[in-house]
Protein backbone atom coordinates (compact mmCIF):
# COMPACT_ATOMS: atom_id res chain seq x y z
CA UNK A 1 0.00 0.00 0.00
CA UNK A 2 2.84 2.43 0.84
CA UNK A 3 4.08 1.81 -2.63
CA UNK A 4 0.86 3.26 -4.14
CA UNK A 5 0.57 6.37 -1.92
CA UNK A 6 2.78 8.59 -4.15
CA UNK A 7 0.76 7.56 -7.21
CA UNK A 8 -2.55 8.18 -5.42
CA UNK A 9 -1.35 11.62 -4.25
CA UNK A 10 -0.17 12.45 -7.74
CA UNK A 11 -3.58 11.43 -9.13
CA UNK A 12 -5.45 13.62 -6.59
CA UNK A 13 -3.13 16.58 -7.26
CA UNK A 14 -3.59 16.17 -10.97
CA UNK A 15 -7.36 15.80 -10.65
CA UNK A 16 -8.09 18.57 -8.14
CA UNK A 17 -5.50 21.20 -9.00
CA UNK A 18 -5.25 21.00 -12.75
CA UNK A 19 -8.92 20.90 -13.71
CA UNK A 20 -9.70 24.52 -12.85
CA UNK A 21 -12.75 25.36 -14.94
CA UNK A 22 -12.49 22.08 -16.78
CA UNK A 23 -14.36 22.17 -20.03
CA UNK A 24 -16.63 25.08 -19.12
CA UNK A 25 -17.49 27.43 -21.99
CA UNK A 26 -15.48 30.57 -22.59
CA UNK A 27 -17.06 33.71 -21.16
CA UNK A 28 -19.56 35.34 -23.51
CA UNK A 29 -18.23 38.47 -25.20
CA UNK A 30 -20.93 41.11 -25.47
CA UNK A 31 -20.74 43.56 -28.35
CA UNK A 32 -20.91 47.12 -26.98
CA UNK A 33 -24.10 48.97 -27.75
CA UNK A 34 -27.37 50.41 -26.52
CA UNK A 35 -31.02 49.41 -26.63
CA UNK A 36 -34.37 50.68 -25.50
CA UNK A 37 -37.74 52.03 -26.54
CA UNK A 38 -39.04 55.04 -28.40
CA UNK A 39 -42.57 56.17 -27.60
CA UNK A 40 -44.38 58.37 -30.10
CA UNK A 41 -47.07 60.73 -28.82
CA UNK A 42 -49.45 62.64 -31.07
CA UNK A 43 -50.10 62.62 -34.79
CA UNK A 44 -47.19 61.87 -37.12
CA UNK A 45 -46.55 64.71 -39.60
CA UNK A 46 -47.85 63.65 -43.03
CA UNK A 47 -44.77 64.74 -45.00
CA UNK A 48 -42.20 62.61 -43.11
CA UNK A 49 -40.33 60.10 -45.28
CA UNK A 50 -37.64 58.99 -42.85
CA UNK A 51 -37.37 58.57 -39.09
CA UNK A 52 -34.10 57.27 -37.68
CA UNK A 53 -32.19 56.97 -34.42
CA UNK A 54 -28.92 58.89 -34.69
CA UNK A 55 -25.96 58.84 -32.28
CA UNK A 56 -23.28 61.54 -32.26
CA UNK A 57 -19.90 61.28 -30.58
CA UNK A 58 -19.52 65.01 -29.96
CA UNK A 59 -22.12 67.68 -29.15
CA UNK A 60 -23.96 69.46 -31.96
CA UNK A 61 -22.74 72.99 -31.38
CA UNK A 62 -22.91 74.07 -35.03
CA UNK A 63 -24.24 72.77 -38.34
CA UNK A 64 -20.70 71.60 -39.12
CA UNK A 65 -20.92 69.07 -36.23
CA UNK A 66 -23.56 67.17 -38.23
CA UNK A 67 -20.98 65.24 -40.25
CA UNK A 68 -19.98 61.70 -41.17
CA UNK A 69 -17.07 61.73 -38.69
CA UNK A 70 -19.29 62.67 -35.75
CA UNK A 71 -22.22 60.36 -36.58
CA UNK A 72 -21.56 56.95 -35.02
CA UNK A 73 -24.93 55.27 -35.53
CA UNK A 74 -27.94 55.58 -37.83
CA UNK A 75 -30.76 53.09 -37.48
CA UNK A 76 -32.80 51.69 -40.30
CA UNK A 77 -35.91 53.74 -40.94
CA UNK A 78 -38.49 53.47 -38.18
CA UNK A 79 -41.90 52.55 -39.64
CA UNK A 80 -44.13 55.54 -40.28
CA UNK A 81 -46.98 55.79 -37.76
CA UNK A 82 -45.37 53.61 -35.08
CA UNK A 83 -46.52 54.27 -31.53
CA UNK A 84 -43.73 52.27 -29.88
CA UNK A 85 -40.43 51.17 -31.40
CA UNK A 86 -37.91 48.90 -29.67
CA UNK A 87 -34.33 49.22 -30.81
CA UNK A 88 -30.93 47.60 -30.36
CA UNK A 89 -27.87 49.28 -31.88
CA UNK A 90 -26.41 45.88 -32.77
CA UNK A 91 -29.29 45.19 -35.16
CA UNK A 92 -31.14 46.97 -37.98
CA UNK A 93 -28.80 49.83 -38.79
CA UNK A 94 -27.59 51.79 -41.78
CA UNK A 95 -24.37 52.90 -40.07
CA UNK A 96 -22.87 51.55 -36.87
CA UNK A 97 -19.54 52.49 -35.35
CA UNK A 98 -20.49 52.08 -31.69
CA UNK A 99 -17.37 51.59 -29.59
CA UNK A 100 -16.91 51.77 -25.83
CA UNK A 101 -16.81 55.41 -24.79
CA UNK A 102 -18.86 58.50 -24.19
CA UNK A 103 -21.40 59.88 -26.66
CA UNK A 104 -22.85 63.38 -26.49
CA UNK A 105 -26.14 63.21 -28.38
CA UNK A 106 -28.66 60.44 -29.04
CA UNK A 107 -31.80 61.50 -30.88
CA UNK A 108 -34.64 60.53 -33.15
CA UNK A 109 -34.30 62.51 -36.36
CA UNK A 110 -36.89 62.96 -39.07
CA UNK A 111 -36.58 64.04 -42.67
CA UNK A 112 -38.83 64.93 -45.57
CA UNK A 113 -36.27 63.81 -48.17
CA UNK A 114 -36.83 60.39 -49.75
CA UNK A 115 -33.11 59.50 -49.74
CA UNK A 116 -30.78 59.48 -46.77
CA UNK A 117 -29.07 62.84 -46.56
CA UNK A 118 -26.22 63.97 -44.34
CA UNK A 119 -27.13 67.62 -44.74
CA UNK A 120 -28.19 69.11 -41.40
CA UNK A 121 -30.85 71.26 -43.07
CA UNK A 122 -32.69 68.11 -44.24
CA UNK A 123 -33.26 66.87 -40.68
CA UNK A 124 -35.10 67.98 -37.58
CA UNK A 125 -34.94 66.39 -34.15
CA UNK A 126 -38.19 64.79 -33.02
CA UNK A 127 -36.94 63.26 -29.73
CA UNK A 128 -33.82 63.34 -27.57
CA UNK A 129 -32.33 60.99 -25.00
CA UNK A 130 -32.28 62.73 -21.63
CA UNK A 131 -30.54 61.40 -18.53
CA UNK A 132 -32.26 61.06 -15.16
CA UNK A 133 -35.28 63.08 -16.29
CA UNK A 134 -33.22 66.24 -16.90
CA UNK A 135 -34.80 67.69 -20.06
CA UNK A 136 -32.66 70.84 -19.98
CA UNK A 137 -29.81 69.20 -21.90
CA UNK A 138 -29.25 66.03 -23.92
CA UNK A 139 -28.05 63.06 -21.90
CA UNK A 140 -24.57 61.65 -22.20
CA UNK A 141 -24.49 57.98 -23.12
CA UNK A 142 -21.51 56.04 -21.75
CA UNK A 143 -20.96 52.61 -23.26
CA UNK A 144 -18.53 50.36 -21.36
CA UNK A 145 -16.40 47.60 -22.87
CA UNK A 146 -18.33 44.38 -23.52
CA UNK A 147 -21.67 45.78 -22.36
CA UNK A 148 -25.07 46.55 -23.79
CA UNK A 149 -26.71 49.59 -22.17
CA UNK A 150 -30.38 48.66 -21.87
CA UNK A 151 -33.54 50.55 -20.96
CA UNK A 152 -32.91 53.77 -22.87
CA UNK A 153 -36.16 55.62 -23.37
CA UNK A 154 -36.79 58.41 -25.85
CA UNK A 155 -40.11 60.23 -26.07
CA UNK A 156 -41.13 61.74 -29.39
CA UNK A 157 -43.95 64.16 -28.66
CA UNK A 158 -45.08 65.64 -31.97
CA UNK A 159 -47.03 68.32 -30.06
CA UNK A 160 -43.99 69.38 -28.03
CA UNK A 161 -40.75 68.89 -30.04
CA UNK A 162 -37.37 69.31 -28.33
CA UNK A 163 -35.04 72.25 -28.97
CA UNK A 164 -33.31 71.94 -32.32
CA UNK A 165 -29.52 71.80 -32.58
CA UNK A 166 -27.85 74.54 -34.65
CA UNK A 167 -28.10 74.49 -38.43
CA UNK A 168 -31.62 73.20 -38.91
Amino acid sequence: MKKFIPQILMFFNLFFFSCGEGISPAPEIIEPGFSGTIRFIGQWPSDITQTNIVLFKNPLLSAADFNVFNIKFISNTIPYGASIYNFDSRENFLLADVQPGEYAYLAVGQSKTPQLSLSRSDWFVAGVYYQNGDTTKPGTLTIPIDALIEGIEIIVDFNNPPPQPPGG
